[in-house]
């Protein structure tokens, strides 16, 4: 190879680096920020004599560049403008976390009664602007949700630790729910259905978020062959009829041939032997610990 063609590669090669590094900055230097009204004009310049550009409504989300006077400049839709300042969200101090939960329940309002809008999975990050009362209003697509504080956690590191849970105390809670009342649909703390029972169950000792209904909760975590059944396993059964593998009831295996299960026939929480019945309506098993 000639001197000139290793001295324009090498050209090139630093021109590439170059480049990235300053993309990298630009993106890194990046500031967002939500529109708080609905219909804003959205204008060529920073007056109300400029032209509209269109209109943008509350919660878009909108690359702010600076201001001019009452105005705000940004960039939205790869177009660059102006609105109003009062209809733009005024920056805010956020604390970086990270999500310690498998999935972390994101919800319209500070407590579980509020709709879910989503979820995080473990590790995720998430820029928290205050915590009152046990809940955390983070920043979400654009806009304002709310989280769980004590499933949040000040680093990465920290937010990937696994808190190591026995089966024992899986088990023990458990078993302090029995002769609770089967209510379809219910998930505690009085009453429960079969997946609102281990989802209680996991959730309140474990930290772990499992879905909601029987048929997805035998989809999570790892495969377990009947034969290496283990205290604390997830059990699941087709008892809907002649058993085609799909699932419709979930219990947690005691060891011993035993299982701990809210039971629609029997209209409770109870501990059932794993009988010819539940042999044959058996589908298939998972371990979350």
């Amino acid at each position: 190879m000639s001197i000139n063609k290793k001295y324009a590669l090498a050209g090139m090669l630093v021109s590439s680096i170059m480049l990235h590094t300053n993309m990298d900055t630009v993106f890194a230097n990046t500031e967002y920020r939500v529109i708080t009204g609905n219909a804003v004009n959205f204008r060529s310049g920073a007056g109300t004599n400029y032209s509209s550009l269109g209109k943008l409504n509350k919660g878009d989300k909108v690359e702010y560049l600076g201001e001019s006077g009452s105005w705000v400049k940004i960039k939205y839709n790869g177009q660059t403008g102006y609105v109003y300042g009062s209809y733009v969200e005024k920056n805010k101090s956020t604390t970086v976390k990270y999500v310690s939960a498998t999935k972390l329940n994101i919800r319209s309002g500070a407590g579980e009664s509020y709709s879910k809008l989503g979820s995080l999975n473990k590790g995720s990050r998430v820029e928290v602007i205050s915590t009152t009362n046990g809940w955390s209003k983070i920043n979400y697509s654009g806009s304002t949700a709310y989280v769980s504080s004590k499933y949040l956690s000040k680093s990465l590191v920290e937010a990937s630790k696994t808190t190591k849970v026995s089966a024992s105390k899986v088990i023990s809670y458990a078993k302090k729910l029995l002769g609770k009342p089967y209510v379809w649909g219910a998930e505690g703390p009085s009453s429960f259905d079969c997946s609102g029972f281990t989802y209680y169950v996991f959730k309140n000792t474990a930290n772990i978020s499992l879905p909601r209904v029987s048929k997805d909760q035998s989809n999570f975590g790892t495969y377990v062959k009947k034969s290496n059944l283990k205290e604390g396993d997830l059990i699941f059964f087709d008892t809907n009829g002649g058993n085609n593998g799909n699932v419709s009831h979930v219990g947690i295996y005691l060891g011993d041939n035993k299982f701990i299960h809210s039971s629609s026939s029997k209209g409770k929480v109870v501990i059932s032997e794993m009988s010819s019945y539940y042999t044959k309506a058996f589908v298939n098993a998972r371990r979350v610990l």
